[in-house]
């Protein structure tokens, strides 16, 4: 089973700090907090967020508890994403549809999709990020 794996430093982000998770069943998810600060030319304060990771036919993904529509988080009840056909994520908010495999916007008010969190497993545990700095 391959598993989605993303470098820890890309052009955009820098993980500083990694936590590790439990992996969640197929079809569930798993929520966790981590703290970004963004690097601009001028000082911004750091901020919490909640991300939530997600195994979708056999494979991992992380993706920031966010939506592209209007900020909301996506989940109605604590971690719960996924449609009822288990197909899909769902914005609980204005039902605003996603693909679990990449995040992409299916339908709904999403501009876009959602925001992609690195990742790293080894097949038996999975970090995800802790704290992480956004250029």
């Amino acid at each position: 089973m391959a598993e989605h794996i993303d470098p820890t430093q890309t052009d955009t982000v820098h993980i500083t700090r990694w936590q590790r998770l439990d992996p969640p069943a197929e079809g569930k998810a798993v929520t966790f907090t981590y703290i970004e600060k963004i690097d601009v030319d001028y000082e911004l304060p750091e901020h919490a967020y909640e991300g939530f990771l997600i195994r979708f036919n056999g494979n991992l993904h992380a993706y920031r508890n966010s939506c592209p529509h209007m900020g909301s988080p996506l989940d109605w009840l604590p971690g719960r994403f996924f449609s009822e056909e288990g197909n899909q994520l769902v914005c609980h908010t204005h039902d605003a549809r996603f693909n679990p495999a990449d995040g992409a916007c299916i339908s709904g008010p999403c501009p876009n999709g959602l925001s992609e969190l690195p990742l790293r497993s080894d097949g038996h545990t999975v970090e995800v990020p802790s704290a992480l700095n956004e250029r």
